[in-house]
């Protein structure tokens, strides 16, 4: 299996590699050319310099034919002008001297040399190849026929210089295309350069090798830890954490699933809770049945109106768990089914607090309704009846005898609010955040005691959100307990 670790290493190595062929590539090419071009303007000056003197030639002569079909003549001029100033092919002074004298016959009848004055001439000519500047010298008369010399062809390298007499053309001086050799001084400069260039990004390459190594090293550790941790919560060890200590995109990568593993275990751990709690409330009733059923069929107890009574009491304590939790997980599945249109909701509350007045008074507890009127929202009326039931109901549950329970309905910028509040006994800031929680129910005077499945407040939660409204748990001024709920309006 390919790992990120092998994965940088050669991604790298290729990219140096690349990046070495390419640059010897491109340096040999470039150092060829400009070598070229040097030698080209270099050629470029001799010529320049030649052709005056083989124009003064030229007038001693009266023309070119002395050199027509003469080629010892021919490399007799141009040994002389690559010694111009260097003493001549024998090095004596003599033939140095002669180079000066213009017009003058050589030597043994030869022709007289051409009088070059360049002082960098000789050295020009003297470092160049012999026999590639031999091979590629020529000359032509005025209408370009050929004299001596190489063929007068045309490409790359080929230069040529105007020879003039006064102010006429008489003749051609030029060098052939060089093509692609170059002389074995030039070769081996070249090759020197490509060596010395091979060697460097060789050590580059190792340099990038070693860098390669320790930044895949430090990538490759997290991710493999990172893959560690999310194998373990694949196989549903949640508490396992990625320890991943970087600030780069792995360490935040890491910290989410760090995140993700938190979740999965608070959600299992609450599944769990939720579970147990679910066999906690059913076991109470199907406990008080079959200890009823068990006494009627011992004998114990009678079949008359009190069992019955007894008996349907807990079947309506089952089926309105059950109710709960269907309710519950709806909302949950986002199934939760909502006909919204606009509700009275000032008439909605007066109505459900009807429904509580006997019950509360006989207690004695006082229950006041402030709603004014015409305050509608949007949302379905029987999930909105529910809401307010099971508020109602909560507060009804745990007000204390003599104690006092109040309904608001308020007409908000953006919509319309709801207030439920009673007079205790309260809860602590810990058991507040806590309200809404599943089966959840504060210690003290708010527990079982009292009755309840403690989904109530959970199911007015998801009805809320349900709505795309607000819920929130605060101290109420009374003394107790007050659920503030917000609920959009109508369009």
């Amino acid at each position: 299996m390919k790992t990120v670790f092998s994965k940088i290493l050669v991604a790298l190595a290729v990219t140096v590699v690349l990046a070495l062929a390419v640059v010897t590539v491109m340096n040999r090419v470039s150092l060829k050319q400009g070598f070229m071009d040097y030698l080209e303007q270099q050629e470029s000056e001799i010529l320049a310099s030649m052709a005056p003197a083989l124009a003064d030639l030229y007038r001693v002569r009266g023309g070119w034919e002395f050199l027509r079909d003469n080629p010892r003549d021919w490399e007799r001029i141009w040994r002389w002008s690559g010694a111009g100033q260097a003493g001549g092919p024998g090095g004596g002074p003599g033939e140095g001297q002669g180079l000066q004298r213009r017009g003058r016959p050589g030597p043994a009848g030869n022709p007289p040399p051409p009088p070059f004055q360049d002082e960098q001439l000789g050295r020009w000519i003297q470092s160049l190849d012999r026999p590639m500047f031999r091979q590629r010298l020529y000359l032509l008369d005025e209408q370009q026929d050929w004299i001596a010399g190489a063929s007068a062809e045309e490409g790359p390298g080929a230069i040529r210089q105007p020879i003039e007499l006064d102010g006429a053309v008489v003749g051609w001086i030029g060098f052939g295309p060089m093509g692609d050799l170059l002389p074995p001084d030039a070769e081996r400069f070249l090759e020197g350069q490509v060596r010395v260039l091979v060697i460097s990004l060789s050590i580059a390459l190792a340099v990038a090798a070693v860098m390669g190594y320790l930044l895949a090293r430090h990538l490759g550790l997290p991710v493999a830890r990172l893959s560690t941790a999310v194998d373990a919560l694949t196989e549903g060890r949640f508490e396992t954490r990625a320890d991943i200590a970087t600030r780069d995109e792995i360490g935040r990568l890491g910290k989410s699933v760090n995140e993700l593993a938190e979740t999965l275990e608070k959600s299992r751990s609450a599944r769990q809770r939720w579970t147990a709690d679910i066999a906690h409330e059913l076991r109470t009733p199907v406990s008080v049945m079959k200890g009823e059923i068990e006494a009627l069929a011992d004998g114990v107890r009678q079949a008359d109106e009190r069992l019955a009574v007894s008996l349907g009491e807990e079947i309506d304590q089952l089926a309105s768990l059950v109710d709960d939790l269907q309710t519950l997980a709806l909302s949950d599945a986002g199934a939760l089914n909502l006909v919204k249109e606009p509700v009275d909701l000032s008439g909605l509350a007066v109505q459900s607090a009807d429904a509580f007045h006997h019950r509360l008074a006989g207690r004695s507890v006082r229950l006041a309704v402030y709603a004014g009127e015409g305050i509608e929202a949007c949302g379905d009326p029987q999930r909105l009846k529910q809401l307010l039931h099971n508020l109602l109901e909560n507060s009804c549950r745990y007000v204390e005898h003599g104690g006092q329970v109040s309904l608001s309905v308020l007409r908000l910028d953006d919509g319309a609010g709801l207030e439920v509040a009673d007079s205790g006994p309260g809860v602590s800031d810990e058991q507040l955040a806590r309200l809404f929680e599943r089966f959840y129910r504060a210690e003290g005077s708010r527990s079982r005691a009292t009755g309840g499945s403690g989904l109530g407040l959970a199911i007015c939660r998801n009805i809320v959100e349900a709505h795309g409204g607000t819920i929130d748990a605060r101290h109420s001024e009374l003394g107790g307990l007050s659920i503030c709920v917000t609920l959009p309006c109508p369009d």
